[in-house]
């Protein structure tokens, strides 16, 4: 089945960030699905290097290196070239954003969109698992709270669009991301003509 919003990105990818909970590999899929574009997983690529999930990376090796695995893969990222296959859509990590060498990186790769959902939300996604190390406390939500203040300004430095898809569901925010990856990479494309 061809794809339903066929997008030209240049041979760009287009890449989500945000915290856990945001929907950012939920919406990878659906713009898998109606772009055509092969979906990257950070996160999954990571656990099939090591054969160790995220948790047991976290339990095992702390979180400093499990985010130079993120660096790592983003540097490998940055140096790919999709003239002859499509680029994909990528998920990251929620916290891949707090190195500055890695903020770079993502924007460099591609089109970075900051999925930004409301604490509330966040919450009622984040309760129906334990595969999310940094929650594992006493006080998830006040956790969760510290993560939001911290990593706010690394994702909106990151980004080139913060959408807001608190009511949004995944279809109507997938097409918002290809909305707005249509009208940067036709930017681009004017600038460099």
């Amino acid at each position: 089945m061809p794809p339903r919003f066929p997008l030209n990105t240049n041979g760009h990818p287009i890449i989500l960030v945000g915290l856990m909970g945001c929907g950012k590999t939920t919406v990878a899929r659906e713009l898998s699905r109606q772009t055509g574009m092969p979906l990257l997983d950070m996160d999954a690529v990571i656990e099939e290097q090591t054969g160790k999930t995220i948790p047991e990376i976290f339990a095992e090796l702390g979180e400093p290196h499990f985010r130079a695995l993120e660096t790592a893969l983003l540097r490998y990222l940055a140096d790919q070239h999709y003239t002859d296959r499509r680029p994909p859509i990528i998920s990251t990590g929620g916290g891949v954003v707090m190195r500055e060498e890695n903020r770079r990186l993502l924007r460099r790769i591609g089109f970075v969109v900051w999925l930004n959902v409301d604490l509330p939300i966040l919450m009622a996604r984040t309760a129906r698992g334990n595969n999310r190390p940094l929650l594992q406390t006493a006080d998830p939500e006040a956790r969760m709270r510290e993560l939001l203040a911290q990593r706010a300004p690394a994702y909106a430095a990151a980004a080139h669009i913060s959408l807001n898809c608190s009511h949004s569901n995944v279809f109507a925010t997938a097409r918002r991301v290809c909305k707005a990856a249509g009208r940067y990479f036709a930017a681009l494309r004017r600038a460099n003509a």
